[in-house]
């Protein structure tokens, strides 16, 4: 039977898009395909994140059959370049449509490198990859895990969540507004970094605020977590999150600033903490909103359906 076989960084720190490989492996092997992560140094493996998925790796000389499909993420152009003679199936999973990840040399495309197919979990990276590489790419829907991400009101208190790992001008807004003191010294500030899973779905539960600074994002999954936990999101898209990010009319679901504008991010969280310091029920529509938003993306099902749609027709010998 032919093997998926999902390329991996050797990348130790929590990551949504290691989570999201690690996710389609293990949901794949749920339904009976025979997928697989494959690292490049035994016996290195992603734990963080509490899925479990068969693995090779490369250090250990691992042959790969013509009938095997071969799964490269974006960040992974060599191996692209290194697979161009395979005469097997190779697909490239995009999750992010920032240029610095897809890092290729000058002139060179994935259409160049043999490749002919894209999945991607971000409408966003849909056009961008058909407007730059001339493909047609499939989506794959998102998924947040209910079982982590959910509202528990006893939970939530006076709380301000954000990361660090990719841009950190959220820390340095908390340093200028925790200095003001009454009423920003009133919450708790936490940087979402070098944490469990759990960890870090808990912390989340437990915020009132979560604040998104990062600008170049396929789908900003983050974002969605944080709705799921009822939180109060006030920051950027970072583009792709514009797909579900509302902010205004009815839906309004997040406080929305311009990409980068950290000067306007700073004055806007200004008055939303004054606000819930007088009012902590002030912007429960947006909340309520959000929880709503991130419902529609909690059905395991939807995510396994649209694997299964992609590599039903590819894989030899299954069934």
């Amino acid at each position: 039977m032919s093997r998926i076989l999902y390329f991996c960084p050797d990348f130790p720190q929590p990551s949504g898009g290691i989570k999201t490989l690690y996710r389609h492996v293990h949901r794949l092997a749920a339904m009976g395909f025979d997928a697989r992560i494959v690292h490049q140094k035994h016996p290195f493996r992603a734990t963080w994140h509490g899925y479990e998925a068969p693995a090779l790796w490369l250090s250990e000389r691992p042959s790969f059959r013509p009938e095997d499909i071969l799964v490269i993420p974006e960040v992974m152009p060599q191996v692209m370049q290194q697979t161009a003679r395979f005469s097997g199936e190779r697909i490239v999973i995009a999750l992010s449509w920032s240029p610095t990840y897809w890092n290729l040399p000058p002139g060179q495309t994935w259409p160049g490198y043999g490749i002919g197919r894209v999945i991607t979990k971000s409408p966003l990276i849909q056009e961008y990859v058909r407007w730059s590489m001339g493909i047609e790419a499939t989506l794959i829907h998102e998924y947040v895990t209910p079982e982590r991400y959910y509202f528990d009101r006893g939970a939530k208190r006076p709380k301000i969540c954000y990361l660090t790992r990719k841009e950190r001008s959220a820390a340095w807004l908390h340093q200028v507004l925790y200095a003001k003191g009454d009423p920003f010294s009133r919450f708790e500030w936490m940087p979402l970094r070098e944490l469990s899973e759990d960890e870090y779905a808990r912390n989340l539960r437990e915020a009132t605020v979560y604040v998104t600074t990062n600008m170049q994002e396929g789908m900003n999954t983050s974002v969605l977590e944080a709705m799921a936990c009822g939180c109060l999101v006030v920051g950027y898209s970072g583009v792709g999150g514009a797909v579900y990010m509302k902010p205004e009319g009815p839906s309004q679901n997040c406080i929305l600033v311009e990409n980068g504008n950290v000067p306007a991010l700073g004055r806007r969280l200004e008055s939303v903490l004054r606000d819930l310091a007088d009012r902590p029920d002030a912007y429960a529509r947006l909340t309520k909103n959000g929880l709503e938003t991130a419902g529609a993306y909690s059905d395991p099902r939807d995510e396994a359906e649209s694997l299964r749609a992609v590599f039903s027709p590819l894989v030899r010998g299954k069934g």
